[in-house]
């Protein structure tokens, strides 16, 4: 793909319809330029715009984007196994907090964790992924090249007392979500599905208070496939 895209080359990129880029654009939320009276967008600058803004896109944009990706490998359900589903962390601060959760989760293949933190921590260094929910979205930037390599996978941590996690909004993070994608496409999709799952009271609630590993699992495939069967445009 080049590095100067039209708005139909963005809108096929990031899963969304082009009314969404130019709503964006009216916005003011996507870097833009205009060459001859025509919207050019540099794939480096849309690239770290997603890293650092798809947490806040509209639920809309989020269902538009997670639909264009919707293979059964990239459901969240079906790669948060049970094992990492509840992995308690100690508090500490944040870089702490992110090597405890890392430690514990069990990986599908053989991974360097010393990278995969310091790829977490690289993309924190940028934004924090806290959301005022009070949940973290853990990932690797988009540009550098995957952790994994065959596999996507899901793991879930609380922390056990809610820490200052650089949340834009100031707010406490308490709960922990690593997403792992073996390429940029599956990377979209479930960041996507992740951040419009997180706008759900109940999803929120379950992460955080639910028993079993078996009942966060079950809760978050019931609203996926609630969700995400939904037309586009549903509120």
């Amino acid at each position: 793909m080049p590095d100067l895209l039209t708005a139909k080359q963005v809108a096929e990129y990031l899963q969304l319809s082009q009314r969404s880029i130019y709503r964006l654009l009216e916005r003011g939320e996507l870097p833009a330029t205009k060459i001859g009276g025509q919207w050019r967008f540099r794939k480096s600058a849309i690239d770290e715009w997603i890293d650092l803004h798809m947490g806040r896109l509209p639920p809309e944009d989020l269902r538009q984007i997670s639909t264009g990706a919707r293979d059964d490998d990239v459901r969240l359900g079906s790669l948060l196994d049970e094992v990492n589903a509840l992995i308690p962390v100690a508090a500490g601060d944040r870089a702490t907090v992110i090597r405890r959760f890392v430690d514990h989760i069990r990986f599908p293949e053989p991974v360097d964790l010393v990278l995969l933190v310091e790829r977490i921590l690289e993309r924190e260094s940028l934004c924090s992924t806290a959301l005022p929910e009070g949940v973290a979205l853990l990932h690797t930037l988009r540009t550098t090249p995957r952790v994994l390599k065959l596999h996507d996978m899901v793991a879930l941590g609380r922390i056990e007392r809610p820490i200052a996690f650089g949340a834009l909004d100031g707010g406490l993070t308490d709960t922990l979500v690593l997403l792992l994608a073996r390429d940029e496409r599956h990377h979209l999709g479930l960041l996507a599905k992740m951040a419009r799952l997180c706008r759900e009271p109940e999803v929120l609630r379950g992460m955080r208070t639910l028993p079993t590993a078996r009942a966060i699992v079950d809760l978050i495939r019931r609203t996926e496939e609630t969700i995400f069967t939904l037309p586009v445009g549903t509120p």
